[in-house]
């Protein structure tokens, strides 16, 4: 605690020293913003929820790049681990695909703040990261249901899509769904195994 409070504290001296009235500054927040703010901070039972993505899986993944154009498939595997407390599930994926290997690297989270489910996604493909969120859903609690823009060569400014996951204990399921002419297009399926 003792940590936590000088690093409020100094913060709050750099924010007062660099506003143009420093005496205008509250040097240090009342306590029950620390008090929230130490609540807002601790893992919760959504963090929780995603810990059981920890561990080794199996990956099939089928996409579909256009209408009527034939299904790929490709395998690899995912090692998921915990980060900063339980705060943070990291997913290192490790697939094969057409033309060689695809590695990447999700990270998901919980905004306690906010109530939403956060996910970063970054690939040895790009230099970019594709970012989504969603609240949790109370009548499927299981079920993320993620929102956020698709960044690619062929659309820069990007275009809306919608991840969704089904967590099991031994089998996870994603769907990722594109936005093309206005309507959701299915363009990818994984399914998930324990290894």
């Amino acid at each position: 605690m003792h940590l936590r409070r000088s690093g409020v504290v100094l913060f709050s001296c750099l924010l007062a020293v660099s506003s143009p009235d420093p005496v205008a500054q509250d040097p240090m927040p009342p306590p029950s913003a620390l008090q929230r703010a130490a609540e807002l901070a601790r893992p919760a039972e959504p963090h929780q929820r995603l810990q059981r993505l920890l561990g080794s899986w199996q990956v099939t993944s089928t996409t579909t790049t256009a209408a009527g154009a034939e299904a790929r498939v490709e395998r690899g595997t995912i090692e998921g681990t915990s980060l900063l407390g339980g705060r943070y599930v990291m997913l290192h994926y490790r697939l094969q695909v057409e033309g060689g290997g695809l590695e990447a690297v999700q990270l998901l989270g919980f905004h306690t703040l906010h109530q939403l489910y956060t996910s970063s996604w970054r690939d040895d493909h790009s230099t970019w990261a594709i970012e989504c969120n969603g609240p949790p859903d109370a009548a499927a609690p299981d079920r993320l249901v993620l929102h956020g823009t698709l960044v690619d060569v062929q659309d820069a400014e990007g275009h809306p899509f919608r991840l969704e996951l089904d967590l099991g204990d031994e089998r996870v399921e994603v769907r990722l769904f594109e936005t093309v002419g206005g309507a959701p297009v299915l363009r990818q399926t994984q399914q998930w195994t324990r290894a």
